[in-house]
């Protein structure tokens, strides 16, 4: 009996000697085994929409990426598409009862991705031009390498658009074709469920910085899983049958999933690719620098800015900007900005005590800083390409404002306890508490240690840092006047010029002077511009003019944050709700003898590079580091890929022996005792039997003579002669008699594993991990 990788065939001797035609029992199949490959196919086919329903749960893990609304459509058409792809160009080779070369399933499942994802994904008016030019081909394989770079620099949720929706549809569309092929060619139980499974990690890798969770998607995943895993067990129910009993269970599992997952270890604290990703170029935001515009903005306060519709607080200010950045002659913006789909992370200091929602309808306003009340929570902005500072919760938009623009707003409105406050120290943060004290040829600035020595006049017998700030607030109202004709400019010169000699200014020079004197003490600050509320219209909305501009200082304190206060005497408006003489924050009565001391400062530092810029230019968003260093993603995506083939190559391998034993011994008798004998001659080949595939059956029944236990080669001898009589003389095999030869079997393959010393162990299982064995044992049957 010989045995070849595509068709096993029989050879017995004549009484002569001379060997007859070989039969070949695959290439001839007999009813009942055209009848059996028909069910196994049906069974396959079954499988397939478990395999597309894994993929769609791995897509929806996206959703805290992108939200729910954006990745249906594009997860729907990647899940389903590819399985209907690969179960076409299978079946159309069923009449040869062999797959179809899998290149050509490749190449039509590509052509297909890229036709749907034209059509979907990059459907927009901004793409329309270029459909169905090879420039759109290579903006999606740009956009397709660049999508998880992008994902991981944005605030979650991204926003939907085609250049990071590519990548759900990718990852689903690959999972969906890998499993479908899987099932269609294999007839493991559990491989086809792989590439879905993989697929799940890349949105529980983008999605850590993201609001939400993943449980209820990884949950689907598991009872998708399941049903596939169902529809492939082996076995001769029914397919309805199989999955009457297997759902029930599946789903239990499912809903156990769920509920398990948020409390499995390691959930609360995945790992964080963001600190690892290089930011992406920069995009350059340019506009006036809103603390220069002040002065202008008062002289010529009748322009409408913006309208705002909602509540409006008295005691609050619209915020426009945080400039943060000081370099002893111009206030910058943040700098940081990342772009976002409209979430505004929480700083996680500020004590919030409710939420307010405005609409925002732009008039003559410019630039790029959308106004809000105090820090937002979220932009709702149609259009916009917006941009986030996390740390300062300051919102800024590519695309720039114009007139009609409308935007919706949710903002946080935080309370401040002052019996907190009073003993509090201020935060360690030096970024925001050291001042340039140096000049180009590296001499020391003297203005430095002047605005020291008058800030320490200023705040004379203050203890605490949150005494200081209210100090000082009180000795610029009471020394200072407020004059909106004052000569502009916040430079060491100017505040100099506003300190000592004239004495006047607008909120411009009063915000920056205490930021400046308040960090030539050691306190963090910064400086805010925004708007009083404006005036209230008939239909109850504020419009805000250009009159309504203010500047006011901030101060960061330990567990609290940033802290505003108001130094100017009194801001010009047409609301007639100035804060003149009073702090935000209600100054605390006197500190008991017994104060207690301010909690230590944290050791923690951050040095910052100061950025110079040329005055009134504005570049929110961060430049990317130069240090030349790889990104981790870069390293991570071959590697990644690299173990999931490792791991799929040694999950066929160990799969296919077992699968090829069941198949042989599935069928009528006579098939179950070819199968048998088949199995016999690949053990003995292990044991060094060489050509196997030459040899006749009884030349294999002799090889098994010499080398196993005479009582088992008696039986091998035997079971060669119903080989030869099922094959040559028409003999009718019992279901017994089948049963009796793979118990031969069976004795033969513990014989062969007690026969193997360790060096044969080890030979042959590198024999068994080589892809060309792999290929062998699944062809054979």
């Amino acid at each position: 009996m010989s045995f070849d990788g595509a068709a096993d065939t029989v050879v017995v001797p004549t009484q002569a000697g001379a060997a007859k035609s070989p039969v070949d029992w695959d290439r001839a199949p007999k009813p009942r085994q055209r009848g059996a490959a028909a069910t196994l196919w049906r069974r396959r086919l079954w499988s397939l929409p478990a395999v597309a329903a894994l993929a769609a749960a791995g897509g929806i893990a996206y959703h805290p990426v992108f939200g729910l609304s954006a990745i249906v459509p594009t997860v729907a058409v990647s899940a389903i598409v590819p399985v209907l792809v690969a179960a076409l160009w299978n079946a159309a080779g069923r009449p040869a009862n062999r797959p179809r070369p899998l290149l050509g399933s490749l190449v039509l499942t590509l052509a297909a991705w890229v036709v749907a994802v034209s059509a979907s994904t990059y459907r927009s008016r901004a793409y329309a031009h270029m459909l169905p030019t090879p420039g759109l081909l290579r903006r999606m394989s740009a956009d397709l390498l660049d999508a998880p770079r992008g994902v991981l620099t944005t605030v979650l949720p991204a926003p939907d658009h085609p250049e990071l929706l590519v990548l759900v549809s990718a990852t689903v569309w690959m999972a969906a074709f890998a499993g479908a092929e899987t099932a269609l060619r294999s007839g493991s139980t559990a491989l086809p469920a792989l590439p879905g499974v993989l697929m799940l990690a890349v949105p529980v890798a983008l999605s850590t910085d993201a609001p939400g969770h993943g449980v209820t998607a990884a949950a689907a995943a598991i009872g998708a899983a399941g049903l596939l895993l169902v529809c492939r067990a082996p076995g001769r129910r029914s397919p309805w049958r199989t999955l009457l009993v297997g759902v029930p269970w599946v789903a239990l599992l499912a809903v156990a999933a769920g509920f398990a997952a948020p409390h499995a270890p390691g959930v609360g604290t995945p790992p964080d690719l963001r600190d690892n990703v290089a930011a992406p170029p920069p995009v350059r935001l340019s506009g006036v620098n809103p603390l220069d515009r002040i002065s202008a903005w008062l002289l010529t306060p009748d322009q409408p800015l913006f309208t705002v519709s909602g509540p409006a607080d008295p005691d609050r200010y619209w915020r426009l900007t945080v400039l943060d950045r000081y370099d002893g002659t111009t206030w910058y913006p943040v700098g940081g900005l990342r772009p976002t789909g409209g979430r505004v992370p929480d700083d996680g200091q500020s004590p919030v005590t409710k939420r307010t929602k405005q609409r925002v309808t732009l008039d003559q306003l410019d630039g790029v800083w959308l106004p809000a009340a105090d820090r937002p929570a979220s932009v709702t902005a149609q259009g916009l390409a917006l941009a986030v500072d996390p740390t300062s919760g300051a919102v800024a938009t590519g695309s720039g404002l114009h007139p009609g623009l409308t935007y919706q707003v949710e903002s946080q409105v935080p309370t401040f306890d002052p019996d907190r406050l009073q003993y509090l120290a201020t935060a360690s943060d030096p970024a925001y508490a050291q001042l340039p004290d140096l000049d180009p040829a590296s001499e020391p600035i003297p203005m430095v240690e002047e605005f020291r020595k008058i800030a320490e006049k200023a705040t004379q017998g203050s203890q605490f840092p949150y005494q200081q700030a209210l100090k000082l607030a009180d000795w610029l109202r009471a020394n200072n006047r407020y004059d909106i004709t004052a000569v502009p400019g916040h430079s060491y010169r100017n505040l100099r010029f506003f300190l000592e000699s004239s004495k006047e200014g607008t909120s411009e020079q009063f915000a920056s002077a205490f930021a400046v004197l308040g960090r030539s003490l050691g306190l963090p600050t910064r400086v805010v511009v925004g708007f009083s509320r404006g005036t209230q219209l008939p239909d109850g909305s504020w419009r805000v003019d250009s009159g309504n501009v203010v500047a006011w200082p901030e101060v960061e304190f330990e567990q609290v944050g940033w802290v505003p206060f108001y130094p100017t005497p009194g801001e010009a408006g047409r609301s007639g709700s100035p804060k003149n003489d009073q702090s935000t924050v209600v100054p605390p009565t006197a500190a008991p003898p017994s104060a207690p001391p301010p909690p230590s400062r944290s050791d923690k530092d951050r040095d910052i590079a100061q950025e110079q810029r040329p005055e009134g230019v504005v570049s929110p968003i961060a430049d990317a580091p130069e240090d030349g260093s790889t990104p981790l993603w870069w390293w991570a995506a071959p590697i990644a890929a690299l173990a999931a083939l490792a791991v799929s190559h040694v999950g066929v391998a160990a799969a296919a022996p077992g699968t090829l034993r069941r198949r042989r011994r599935r069928g009528a008798p006579g098939a179950r005792v070819f199968g048998a004998w088949r199995q016999i001659g690949d053990r003995l080949g292990d044991l060094g039997m060489p050509h196997a595939e030459a040899r006749t059956v009884r030349e294999v029944a002799d090889f098994g003579a010499e080398r196993l236990p005479a009582e088992l080669a008696e039986r091998v001898f035997g079971l060669s002669t119903l080989v030869n009589e099922a094959s040559y003389a028409d003999r009718d095999v019992t279901g017994k008699e089948a049963d009796d030869a793979w118990r031969i079997c069976t004795d033969v393959e513990h014989a062969v594993r007690r026969a193997d010393g360790r060096e044969k162990r080890r030979t042959r299982l590198v024999r068994a991990l080589s892809p060309r064995t792999v290929v062998a044992t699944l062809r054979r049957r």
